[in-house]
């Protein structure tokens, strides 16, 4: 049995998903290292923090993508807090083509949301081997307690996850 909790987006949500994937069209990403990614149709995947991130010496810092972008991580806050008005967060991540092996996550205080962007098919997240669509939805689930990982898809898929660090 899994935490999770689906929050449907209702027209106006999509149509503020559909403004930040314009604004994340601009954004030029770095590609990632992490060694849970997978690559597919030669796309390059890429992760940037937002909110806060945790340094190697243990503190606390705003990443160098808000400050690039400051318009987009406040932009990213109003949709969740809309939506999902009582979830605590403080920092995420926006993925670019990126596709996770199961795994669970270490840093996260509590459950994660995550919800998905993009001209693309396929991408589902599983939990706990459970697919669950993401496209145009929110969903929330335990990923520090949860295995899960990403369906193969094509196409541009962004997915934003969000929670407490």
């Amino acid at each position: 049995m899994t935490s999770v909790k689906i929050f449907d987006i209702d027209e106006k949500g999509k149509e503020k998903l559909h403004m930040i994937k314009e604004m994340l069209d601009t954004v030029k990403f770095q590609t990632s290292g992490n060694r849970k990614v997978l690559t597919h149709d030669n796309a390059r995947p890429s992760s940037m923090p937002v909110g806060m991130k945790k340094e190697l010496n243990g503190t606390y810092a705003l990443p160098t993508f808000d400050k690039q972008y400051p318009e987009i991580y406040p932009t990213i806050r109003d949709f969740v807090n809309k939506y999902v008005p009582d979830f605590d967060f403080n920092a995420g991540y926006i993925n670019k083509n990126v596709q996770m092996i199961p795994h669970k996550d270490k840093n996260n205080c509590d459950t994660s949301l995550i919800f998905g962007l993009g001209d693309y098919v396929g991408g589902r997240l599983f939990v706990e081997g459970v697919p669950y669509d993401i496209k145009n939805r929110i969903i929330e689930f335990d990923g520090k307690r949860e295995e899960h990982w990403t369906e193969f898809f094509t196409g541009c898929r962004y997915s934003v996850v969000i929670y407490k660090i």
